[in-house]
């Protein structure tokens, strides 16, 4: 793979992990609970993995076999495992949702949350952009040890845990720095999965791009988004000031 945003490709994946495990990645996926069946022996002679259950010696692996994806960026495909608490949403009327977070995080997790503010900041950018959500799904997954806020791989955004749900005491500047980089991540879907930049010089537009739209978002509210819309002034206003100072240095260059 070259980690190159204009060369895109459909992606296949199969995966194999402990059974008291979960996988997820960017498209929806059928699960095998024992790879070693005979209901999983044609994945394996498929894809030639028979070599594989060697490193589940004398105990079973679950097998997962992922739908392939549109055409995207390899720097956007993503797989996550571990031994996940899951919450789903499988509202009909909205994209099916789920959200991953370690057992130990999870009497701090706030699925309901994550799930509301999802709908209602899709809602708001399909008919902003007149184009429906471009992928199959949309899945929230706490990563321990993450060096980034977020990131916005295609149907499978990836947090920082511990600076996500750590607490089960967050203040209102908190929780709406949650809402707007979950609203920042979707607005990747668009701009940046959907249409992306053809060489990393142009990281910068993406990046404004949806940070300008995600404080747009919570600033119009909506439902789990309206208790935070305040908030979000004050926070954008952070970003402008920086902006400026920026503007004021020598360094400073014309686009």
């Amino acid at each position: 793979m070259f980690d190159q945003p204009n060369l895109k490709a459909k992606m296949t994946l199969t995966a194999m992990c402990p059974t008291d495990w979960v996988t997820v990645s960017n498209s929806i996926e059928k699960c095998y609970p024992e790879a070693k069946s005979s209901d999983a022996k044609h994945v394996v002679d498929r894809h030639d993995i028979e070599d594989f259950l060697k490193f589940f010696e004398g105990k079973n692996a679950k097998l997962y076999e992922f739908e392939q994806t549109p055409r995207i960026s390899t720097y956007l495909y993503a797989i996550c495992a571990g031994d996940y608490k899951v919450h789903e949403d499988l509202d009909p009327m909205h994209t099916p949702q789920r959200v991953f977070v370690r057992r130990s995080m999870d009497e701090f997790m706030r699925a309901d949350m994550v799930f509301g503010v999802t709908k209602t900041t899709i809602d708001l950018y399909q008919k902003s952009f007149g184009q429906r959500y471009p992928f199959s799904k949309v899945d929230h997954v706490m990563c321990p040890d993450y060096k980034y806020g977020a990131m916005e791989n295609v149907g499978c955004i990836t947090y920082s845990d511990n600076r996500f749900f750590h607490s089960k005491n967050l203040s209102i500047p908190d929780l709406t720095w949650i809402v707007v980089v979950i609203q920042h991540e979707l607005c990747h879907m668009w701009f940046g999965n959907l249409v992306t930049m053809d060489w990393w010089e142009d990281l910068w537009l993406n990046e404004a791009f949806a940070t300008s739209l995600s404080y747009k978002a919570c600033s119009l509210g909506g439902p789990f988004v309206d208790d935070y819309v305040d908030e979000s002034w004050l926070h954008m206003s952070g970003y402008k000031r920086w902006g400026l100072a920026e503007d004021l240095m020598p360094t400073n260059h014309k686009i």
